[in-house]
């Protein structure tokens, strides 16, 4: 290890540092590939319970709306494609735009009686942190706890 200025650093590797640097890289990397397959087929199967619980719109479909935009929101939406769940929206506070095909709104548009309008069973809190607040920020929304589920 030299120094090369005041906060950088060059690592000069021996072929057999490199290897074990390659290794470690490896294993790091089997490890995030278990870790997200655990996570997704554990947010599935926590949907696939919700699914027995959600009401049918006469469409239907079987809509439900996520609260939260983030990674843990990305794993569920994958997980989602696996079952009969219809997402028509998320919401999300510090996010806006869109969440691969579905619009982000802000809380302020979610009401008991809909998502801008459109009708929904559930509210999936599809985030780790900050659940409970969230959970009594929808509820204080009118939203009944029953319709609404956490991860």
């Amino acid at each position: 290890m030299t120094g090369i200025g005041t906060r950088h650093v060059r690592y000069l590797m021996t072929p057999t540092g490199w290897e074990a640097l390659g290794s470690a890289t490896r294993a790091s990397i089997e490890n995030t590939i278990h870790l997200y397959t655990e996570t997704r087929e554990q947010i599935r199967r926590s949907l696939g319970i919700l699914s027995q619980r959600c009401a049918i719109h006469p469409t239907g479909e079987k809509r439900v709306v996520f609260f939260g935009a983030g990674d843990v929101a990305e794993i569920a939406y994958v997980s989602l494609q696996r079952t009969d769940l219809t997402l028509i929206g998320v919401v999300d506070d510090r996010r806006s735009g869109r969440f691969f095909e579905v619009a982000i709104s802000s809380p302020e548009v979610l009401s008991v009686h809909g998502l801008n309008g459109v009708a929904y069973s559930h509210v999936i809190v599809a985030t780790v942190r900050h659940t409970e607040t969230i959970q009594a920020r929808v509820t204080q929304r009118g939203i009944p706890p029953d319709r609404v589920f956490c991860l």
